[in-house]
């Protein structure tokens, strides 16, 4: 009697990206927003995007609430994101 073992993992991806350029001052940039549906992840983001306004000199906002933890944003919603904001702020909660 032979036992077959298969290996369930796969091995990363490896895609090489440059990051993005960084502005000199966030003052007048748009700032999106991600929860990821946990509880209060809506609320942590939120908080946090009002600190950066606050501090920076952000303006106005897009926040975005994914579907759940483990789904990925609406790609319309993404799309906005690109489109509509200078920054994107992804956030977690629990």
């Amino acid at each position: 009697m032979s036992i077959t073992v298969l290996d369930p993992t796969n091995k990363p991806i490896e895609t090489a990206f440059e990051m993005a350029p960084r502005p000199e001052s966030l003052k007048g940039l748009t700032l999106g927003l991600i929860d990821n549906g946990k509880k209060n992840s809506d609320y942590l983001v939120k908080k946090i995007g009002d600190r950066l306004r606050e501090l920076h000199g952000l303006e106005g906002g897009i926040h975005v609430r994914k579907p759940s933890p483990s789904h990925a944003i609406p790609e319309d919603a993404a799309k906005e994101l690109a489109e509509k904001s200078n920054l994107v702020l992804a956030g977690i909660g629990d």
